[in-house]
């Protein structure tokens, strides 16, 4: 039997692209390596399922060409997957600009995606593998697990190397090589960074709102504020997981990479505040006084770096241990020297040149009848449901441009 529509990757912009195209009257065989539909989408959002956001601007995405996504965002963006997933009877919730299935279940979405594609009679098989594809004449076929399948088209939706437990091995980027597409430089993005000192181990378990700024070979290359968490090899946390994908790509450029904190952002009078504090304080100790501002582990961190014994009383600190303590506070550099892989991380940065495929269809400007979308594309957002929104949008754009029927 040949198919109108043959999709490699059952996980968010394959499923979406199956729904589409079905919905659209064609005969859409669904192909998925691991042994059920949607693993990834389950482990989003620590299980709830951060689906998109509210708020959308030119810093949502990035990639060789950072606006790529957003005239197909314009046509299928967050209004749009709040009605399709409504559609199909599923509600949505909005949490500070960050939207969710209304169960906070994960679970929920993947469920209403594969009913839909149950009733549309989409013929899924899952633990297949696509090993090989290739077109010939009008045909394309696939193959894997000792099978072969045809169809008059076909849609990559495998995904890029982030997790591959989950499902995502980047055997994609080997599919789209085979049709002559060439391959931007991969790495991990929206992950932990790994940094230098020993002093990691006093502080990590720490969580810190601060404000980072990151620099490369002296010149600021990204900033970002929010909850940082210290471990013992570095830096985590959603803020760095922002700014991740700047300090990997200037590290893999053998760029000296630092970042500095402010660890109390939003003090802004510090030392004049600290200073009217110690004529009231005289009594307390170094570590006593500045845990009054800060995390009392951080506070120890910062005094063994600054070598300042912790049990030194506040009436015997000099003026300049008192100006290193709040200068330390307030630029707290971090030397950053890796990042964890891709077991660790979110999304893939890099990937299928976005100059290869039709922006507004994602059909391959190299092979008629090829489709390319997802994160297997050079597109990759920055933390809070802007990787699943391209998903979808990327599988409802593909799928509904393939042969109305």
């Amino acid at each position: 039997m040949k198919y109108d529509v043959m999709i490699a990757g059952g996980g968010a912009s394959g499923m979406m692209a199956a729904i589409t195209a079905a919905s659209n009257g064609n005969r859409v065989l669904l192909l998925e390596r691991m042994e059920k539909l949607g693993k990834k989408i389950l482990a989003t959002g620590n299980g709830r399922c951060n689906i998109s956001n509210r708020y959308m601007d030119e810093n949502s995405y990035r990639g060789g060409l950072p606006h790529f996504p957003y005239s197909m965002l314009e046509e299928f963006g967050v209004y749009q997957l709040i009605e399709f997933f409504e559609s199909l009877g599923m509600l949505m919730t909005e949490i500070n600009g960050y939207y969710y299935p209304a169960s906070l279940q994960a679970a929920a979405v993947v469920d209403t995606l594969v009913s839909k594609i149950q009733n549309l009679s989409v013929d899924v098989i899952t633990g297949f593998e696509v090993k090989r594809a290739e077109k010939r004449k009008d045909t394309f076929r696939v193959y894997g697990n000792g099978k072969v399948f045809e169809g008059s088209n076909l849609i990559l939706a495998t995904g890029g190397c982030a997790q591959e437990k989950l499902g995502s091995n980047g055997s994609g980027y080997l599919l789209a090589k085979s049709f002559h597409h060439s391959i931007t430089d991969t790495f991990p993005a929206l992950v932990a960074l790994e940094a230098k000192g020993k002093y990691f181990s006093l502080i990590s378990g720490v969580r810190n709102v601060s404000r980072l700024i990151v620099y490369a070979n002296g010149e600021m290359i990204a900033k970002e504020q929010g909850e940082v968490q210290f471990t013992k090899y570095g830096i985590s946390g959603i803020p760095v997981f922002q700014i991740s994908r700047f300090a990997i790509d200037a590290l893999r450029r053998k760029k000296k990479v630092k970042v500095i904190l402010n660890l109390m952002p939003n003090q802004m009078t510090l030392p004049e505040t600290a200073a009217e504090f110690l004529k009231n304080c005289p009594y307390k100790s170094v570590e006593e006084f500045f845990q009054g501002f800060l995390n009392k582990k951080l506070v120890y961190g910062i005094l063994k770096r600054l070598h300042i014994s912790p049990e030194k009383s506040v009436r015997k600190m000099t003026e300049q241990e008192f100006t290193q303590i709040i200068s330390m506070i307030q630029s707290f550099e971090v030397e950053i020297t890796g990042y964890k892989g891709y077991d660790m991380a979110q999304v893939t940065a890099g990937g299928v040149s976005v100059k290869e495929v039709i922006q507004g269809t994602l059909e391959s400007k190299i092979l008629k009848g090829l489709y390319i979308i997802g994160e297997l594309l050079d597109v990759d957002g920055t933390c809070g449901g802007y990787n699943l929104q391209w998903a979808f949008t990327s599988g409802y754009i593909a799928g509904s441009r393939i042969g109305k029927l």
